[in-house]
């Protein structure tokens, strides 16, 4: 019985911590939301609108839209826009250098550019990990 409790109480304190670490990621989530959100909707670049950013699991998702481009148009041009998707991961690691994202890296966070079309259909997506911008 006693090997049971202590069991139950080293379980519940593991528990307990791991449950902290996540508090520190989504506090510095909502922050970095909050603050990237005031400027939102902002152009982005080649005609492109940054319509939003919320929390999704351990990443920070920008949703980018393109006000003219379809995802039938993509699939009709696919170089073209594998072309983008190449551009797109060498860009985002221009987000290492973005202030209010640094907590969000410092707890394990990461950042996600989701590319949308006018009615929201998905072109893809590129993804930020922390540790890129942590180690450079």
């Amino acid at each position: 019985m006693r090997n049971t409790l202590i069991f139950l109480f080293v379980g519940s304190c593991a528990a307990l911590l791991a449950g902290c670490g996540n508090g520190k990621l989504a506090d510095a989530q909502r922050t970095a939301v909050a603050t990237m959100s005031k400027q939102l909707p902002a152009p982005y670049r080649d005609g492109l609108i940054i319509d939003s950013v919320h929390r999704h699991g351990d990443d920070l998702v920008q949703v980018i839209r393109s006000p003219d481009a379809t995802v039938d148009m993509a699939k009709a041009k696919p170089e073209v826009f594998e072309a983008l998707r190449r551009d797109e991961d060498e860009a985002i690691t221009e987000l290492c250098a973005t202030p209010s994202l640094a907590p969000v890296y410092a707890a394990g966070g990461n950042v996600r550019r989701r590319f949308v079309d006018a009615n929201g259909a998905v072109f893809f997506e590129v993804t930020l990990k922390s540790s890129h911008c942590i180690s450079h």
